[in-house]
């Protein structure tokens, strides 16, 4: 295409663009008609190149907002998977718990064909509450829960440019949470006292899962690997007695 000027107009950026536009618009009542003419042609290329860049500027943004969104899905289903599987592991350590706590064992020790539970009791009793503190009884609260306060302080100074303090205070903000006594909970379902409706006190263990290696295969294995390590032995010492 002929131009009134020498510039690459596929080379220039955006910016550019608006500017080499702004200033051949601004030069066209200095050109001679047969000029104007390849001014003009010469804008409206600009104008095409330029409005063609404002578009790809258009195409990215909406190619990395999809992507955010489809990343956001991701996530999302990511959390949810992994809210769902914590869920599964949760309730089989229940399961865990339940036998340890329903069947006649003799030990700590729940086994199958290939792996074994052993299980190790808690420390402290597990209280588990469906019920908010707030809706029990006015007397099981006074008697199983504890009032937390918490203050925090903040101190505000005020200075000039100069560093000069020009005013200095001190806002403390406290807040009180009505908690359940934990304590006062174990200790009641231990001695056999009543204790407030929808809370749950049970003994929890620990659970931690083994590999079980049986014994009978033990020897024939070991017999296996000394058998192999004598045969490589002997090929080793036969080469190292070798002429070579």
């Amino acid at each position: 295409m002929a131009q009134v000027t020498q510039t690459k107009l596929q080379e220039l950026s955006v910016l550019k663009l608006y500017e080499h536009y702004g200033a051949l618009e601004r030069s066209l009542p200095l050109l001679t008609p047969e000029s104007q003419e390849l001014a003009k042609a010469e804008l409206e290329a600009c104008a095409n190149l330029r409005s063609e860049k404002v578009d790809r500027i258009y195409y990215a943004m909406a190619a990395h907002e999809d992507a955010l969104e489809r990343i956001k899905k991701e996530s999302d289903l990511v959390q949810k998977a992994k809210q769902h599987h914590q869920s599964q592991l949760n309730q089989l350590k229940g399961l865990i718990n339940w036998l340890r706590r329903s069947a006649p064992l003799t030990d700590n020790r729940i086994t199958g064909r290939n792996y074994q539970f052993v299980l190790v009791k808690k420390k402290d009793l597990t209280v588990e509450i469906s019920v908010d503190p707030q809706h029990w009884h006015a007397d099981d609260r006074k008697k199983f829960c504890i009032y937390q306060e918490i203050t925090t302080t903040k101190r505000i100074v005020v200075r000039s440019m100069d560093g000069e303090v020009l005013e200095e205070r001190i806002e403390p903000k406290q807040t009180t949470e009505l908690l359940p006594n934990l304590d006062a909970i174990r200790t009641a379902h231990q001695v056999g006292q009543q204790i407030p409706e929808g809370v749950k006190v049970f003994q929890e263990y620990s659970v931690r899962s083994k590999r079980i290696f049986s014994s009978q295969t033990k020897p024939d294995l070991e017999l296996e690997l000394e058998m192999d390590a004598s045969e490589h032995c002997g090929v080793l010492l036969s080469e190292a007695g070798s002429p070579d």
